[in-house]
């Protein structure tokens, strides 16, 4: 069996694409750097497109989702970023010790074809959306050291306690003493 190494995606392909989807872009040629604005509901956001290994690996990157200025909660905001590599399939946020640059990249490698319009696609939507979705979170983070998601699990979680002691003819008093006593089934 001979393997060989697939075409290499070239930034004209790339601009291809942005193009069919009529986005308006920059092509910085000294470093084949292409940035270009997505829209999401929660702002505007600057992309940027690159690719390395000779056009078998794409990056496309948000710079400064967030930045963590002189914030106290930087240790919450961290653990938040740890949990969201763990989580995420495709995407990563990375923090910039030297300058408190929070980021977020999708990195396709292209070992075994070239770059699809649907790969592509796919791939700048991903990461639109998380930062569109994210950003709002992380800035709360950095603020008040609350997340903002985890209040609406935990104000989920005490909706679901009061139902199940209203079901069962308790107070939640009453349920947590029970649950403790009792432990879990």
């Amino acid at each position: 069996m001979s393997y060989h190494r697939c075409v290499a995606t070239t930034l004209d392909q790339v601009i291809d694409y942005l193009q069919h989807d009529n986005w308006r872009f920059r092509l910085d040629t000294d470093s084949d750097l292409i940035v270009c604005r997505g829209e999401g509901a929660n702002g505007r956001w600057p992309i940027e497109v690159r690719l390395s290994e000779d056009g078998h690996c794409l990056h496309l990157r948000v710079p400064k989702v967030v930045s963590l200025g002189e914030s106290p909660h930087v240790p919450t905001l961290l653990a938040s970023l740890l949990e969201l590599h763990f989580r995420l399939k495709l995407g990563r946020f990375g923090l910039d010790p030297s300058d408190g640059e929070v980021d977020c990249e999708v990195v396709v490698p292209l070992e075994d074809a070239p770059l699809t319009f649907r790969q592509f696609r796919r791939s700048i939507g991903t990461l639109l959306l998380l930062v569109d979705q994210q950003a709002p979170r992380l800035r709360a983070l950095l603020a008040t050291g609350r997340d903002p998601d985890r209040d609406d699990e935990q104000q989920q979680f005490d909706r679901f306690l009061d139902e199940l002691a209203r079901a069962m003819g308790l107070t939640r008093e009453a349920l947590a003493r029970r649950l403790a006593e009792d432990g879990p089934a």
